[in-house]
C-alpha cells in the first residue's frame, strides 16, 4: 500500500503511534480494495481510530466504543480537503459523528458508509446518510451474481430519504496486513468499490 499510502494520522491516542503497522487487517483489507478498484488512481489517508487496547478477545474490527476519535477523524479529513471519506462504524448515528458527517457533506466531500452485516430491512448509519444527504450514500453488498448478499441489510422502501447502493462484497479479492492475497466478505468491503466509483467519476467524465 505504501505507493498510494500517502499519510496516516491517530486520532485515538497521543503523541501517536508508529505509522503503517496495523495489529487487524480490517483497514488494510479496505484500503487494498478501494486501490484496487481505483486501478491505483487514488491517493490514501488513514485515520487510525481503534484505542490502544485494541479490540476485545474474538471482535472484529472496527470496535471503538468511544465517537470521539470517529468524529475527529472525519473532521480532520474534511480540514484536508480530501475528495471522499469511507466509513466502516459500530457507533451508528451518534451525534458527533452524525454532525461530523453533516460538515463534511457541506463541505462537498462524499462520504461512502456500510450499511451493516445484520440481515436486517434497514441499514445501520441512516441518520448519518440522511444528515449527509444527497453526498452520503449506504452500500450494501452483492456476490458474483449480482445477488444481495443474505446479510447485508437492506434500504427501507420507499422514498427512504437517503442513498443506497448495491456493490460486490462478496469473496472480493484483497491484501491483508501481511501483504498476503485474501478474499473478504461484508458491506465493509463493498463500500470502497462505490468510494472508487464516485471519486473516479469526474475523471472518467472529463475523459469522455
Amino acid at each position: 500500500m505504501s505507493p498510494v499510502l500517502v499519510a496516516e494520522y491517530d486520532e485515538a491516542v497521543a503523541p501517536g503511534r508508529a505509522t503503517f503497522s496495523p495489529r487487524h487487517s480490517h483497514g488494510t483489507i479496505v484500503a487494498s480494495i478501494l486501490n484496487r478498484a481505483a486501478g491505483g488512481a487514488v491517493d490514501i489517508i488513514s485515520f487510525r481510530i481503534d484505542d490502544e487496547a485494541g479490540c476485545p478477545a474474538g471482535s472484529v474490527p472496527p470496535c471503538q466504543a468511544d465517537p470521539l476519535p470517529v468524529a475527529r477523524a472525519i473532521d480532520h479529513a474534511t480540514a484536508l480537503g480530501v475528495d471522499a471519506i469511507n466509513l466502516s462504524l459500530t457507533l451508528a448515528n451518534h451525534p458527533a459523528i452524525v454532525g461530523a458527517v453533516s460538515r463534511a457533506t457541506r463541505q462537498g466531500i462524499i462520504v461512502v458508509m456500510a450499511a451493516g452485516n445484520k440481515a436486517k430491512d434497514r441499514p445501520d448509519n441512516v441518520t448519518m446518510a440522511r444528515a449527509g444527504f444527497p453526498l452520503a450514500v449506504l452500500v450494501g453488498a452483492t456476490g458474483d451474481d449480482d445477488r444481495p448478499w443474505p446479510l447485508s441489510n437492506r434500504p427501507e422502501a420507499p422514498k427512504p430519504g437517503y442513498n443506497y447502493v448495491w456493490r460486490r462484497g462478496v469473496g472480493v479479492p484483497a491484501t491483508d496486513a501481511t501483504g498476503a492475497a485474501v478474499r473478504a466478505t461484508g458491506t465493509s468491503f463493498a463500500a470502497p468499490v462505490e468510494t472508487a466509483r464516485r471519486v473516479l467519476a469526474p475523471v472518467m467524465a472529463d475523459a469522455r
